[in-house]
């Protein structure tokens, strides 16, 4: 693919508020914030790369995550 054509594809698709909050809510989905379970210490995104161990989805970040990403879509949006 050339340049000049992925700058158009990623213009099109950033140009389209819904495009880009379904992008961010499977992102969300996908990396959900993790934290670990015996000692409480995030690990942000080392469990990617070391994946084992006892880990928990830290919901607090998760729901504060989807609000502002909820926000920011409801700011951005385009109004008919």
């Amino acid at each position: 693919m050339e340049p000049e054509e992925f700058g158009k594809l990623v213009k099109k698709i950033l140009s389209d508020p819904k495009k880009v909050y379904v992008i961010a809510l499977i992102g969300v989905v996908i990396f959900p914030p993790t934290e670990s379970a015996s000692t409480g210490y995030d690990r942000g995104w080392q469990f990617i790369t070391a994946i084992g161990g006892n880990l928990q989805i830290n919901t607090t970040y998760l729901i504060i995550e989807f609000v502002i990403i909820t926000v920011i879509y409801y700011l951005f949006r385009k109004k008919n």
